[in-house]
């Protein structure tokens, strides 16, 4: 198991495009994530779980990452997460 805290740099939060772009790294890999968002902890299994934990931006959240691939997909994840999704950051 791998705990680490990123930075949402949208400042819109994980509103429905970032979602959906976590969603589709999430199911690249065979490990669970589970997102930590103000002490709630939200199994991820798809774009409503992730929509569902409202993420607000500019805000930090912890990622939680289990199995045999959890290393690679926690570098996909903080690599995702500082960029922003793709997304213009503001």
């Amino acid at each position: 198991m791998i705990k680490q805290s990123v930075r949402v740099v949208n400042s819109t939060g994980l509103h429905a495009r970032p979602a959906a772009a976590l969603a589709k790294i999430v199911k690249q890999y065979q490990a669970s994530l589970t997102l930590v968002n103000n002490g709630k902890e939200i199994p991820v299994k798809g774009m409503m779980s992730i929509l569902g934990a409202g993420v607000k931006g500019n805000t930090t959240i912890e990622l939680i990452c289990e199995g045999q691939d959890e290393q690679a997909f926690m570098n996909d994840l903080k690599a995702a997460f500082a960029q922003g999704f793709g997304e213009t950051v503001s």
